[in-house]
């Protein structure tokens, strides 16, 4: 813990724990959606995932890390789709990955981006690759597979080289969850409720012309 605190490493920290309050943000701006407490959820488990990094059980860390992509995209998935939210509420359904980042019909397809975000389509391929790509890592540290991507220490013990890692795939997937949420939410919100997150889209995804524009329409 203390090595995870000194010099820099406290001012890293800092950062990534903004992401905790973006996805509380993004939850207060959809309230009253039934998915909005999966933004609870994962807002929770990346509190945990960053405890688990400072004390050094980096595989609980990134772990953490997986789930919370999931859960947002997850999120993004079961609002377009009434029936299917009722019935994952009710545990009648599972989250299955492969469905989150399916190319015709997942959140980060075109098709959905065409029903909520037309002039974002052009930036879905890029962000649905970023998805498996960052998922597929992560899922390294759940399977047990060799560690090509997230090397783990051997022991219960601070590495700077895996700290810093982990708050790398965080800025990954603090990304692509804007997006997403940007491609669902964005232009449903009501003026009032798109104070929370706009400054946060502008920081995040500011260089898409797209984003600029809409989060300027009612300035």
């Amino acid at each position: 813990m203390e090595s995870s605190l000194q010099g820099a490493n406290e001012n890293v920290l800092g950062e990534s724990y903004v992401f905790a309050s973006d996805l509380e943000a993004w939850r207060d701006a959809i309230g009253g959606s039934s998915e909005a407490s999966l933004l609870a959820t994962a807002a929770t488990e990346y509190v945990v995932a960053m405890l688990n990094i400072c004390q050094g059980q980096y595989r609980n860390g990134f772990k953490g890390l997986r789930l919370v992509l999931e859960l947002c995209l997850q999120g993004t998935h079961l609002s377009a789709n009434l029936l299917l939210r009722e019935e994952w509420i009710r545990g009648e359904k599972d989250t299955v990955w492969a469905t989150l980042v399916d190319e015709e019909n997942g959140p980060l397809s075109l098709r959905f981006c065409r029903a909520f975000f037309p002039e974002l389509g052009e930036h879905t391929g890029h962000f649905r690759q970023l998805a498996r790509t960052i998922y597929r890592e992560l899922s390294e540290c759940i399977h047990g597979n060799v560690p090509n991507h997230i090397p783990l220490p051997s022991k219960l013990d601070f590495s700077q080289e895996t700290f810093d890692l982990w708050h790398k795939k965080a800025e990954i997937v603090r990304l692509v969850v804007h997006f997403a949420f940007a491609v669902r939410y964005l232009r449903t919100l009501p003026t009032q409720k798109r104070t929370g997150v706009e400054a946060v889209l502008i920081e995040q995804l500011g260089y898409i012309a797209a984003i600029r524009t809409e989060c300027n329409t009612d300035a």
